[in-house]
């Protein structure tokens, strides 16, 4: 056991703390140059992507309009303004990156669809008043 807390005290002794190294704080304009470069290349590629799944959504949309579904045409709808959305940010972002834009970015939500009434649960009459977190029915006085 005295070995073993001798070894563990010496190892202790032995090893040193190492520092990380930081990044230089300032980066010099043909590497600032290269990671834009880099950096307008990612945003472009899914750009891509998002306008490629917003023809498909599209298609989607078409076939489910003609089919007359209600419900997926919905939740299509709603992939659609997502999709909208995000190639419009992208759209921002690549304009910030090749310093065709102004600074200023408006970023819109997009809310989430609205279940169908059929599928909500409705509030009972059961229920008790607000403070009666438990629903307890009255007692009758004793």
């Amino acid at each position: 056991m005295q070995k073993i807390i001798i070894f563990v005290v010496m190892t202790i002794g032995v090893v040193t703390p190492t520092l990380a190294q930081t990044p230089p704080a300032q980066v010099n304009v043909a590497e600032q140059q290269n990671r834009d470069v880099e950096k307008i290349k990612i945003l472009n590629a899914e750009l891509t992507e998002q306008k490629q799944l917003l023809a498909d959504a599209q298609k989607t949309r078409a076939v489910q309009m003609s089919a007359n579904e209600t419900d997926a045409l919905a939740k299509t709808e709603h992939r659609l303004e997502e999709l909208n959305a995000n190639i419009k940010q992208l759209q921002q972002e690549i304009a910030l990156a090749d310093g065709s834009a102004n600074k200023t970015v408006v970023v819109t939500p997009v809310t989430p669809p609205v279940a169908n009434a059929a599928t909500t649960p409705q509030k009972t009459a059961t229920t008790g008043p607000w403070w009666d977190l438990y629903n307890k029915p009255p007692q009758a006085a004793q």
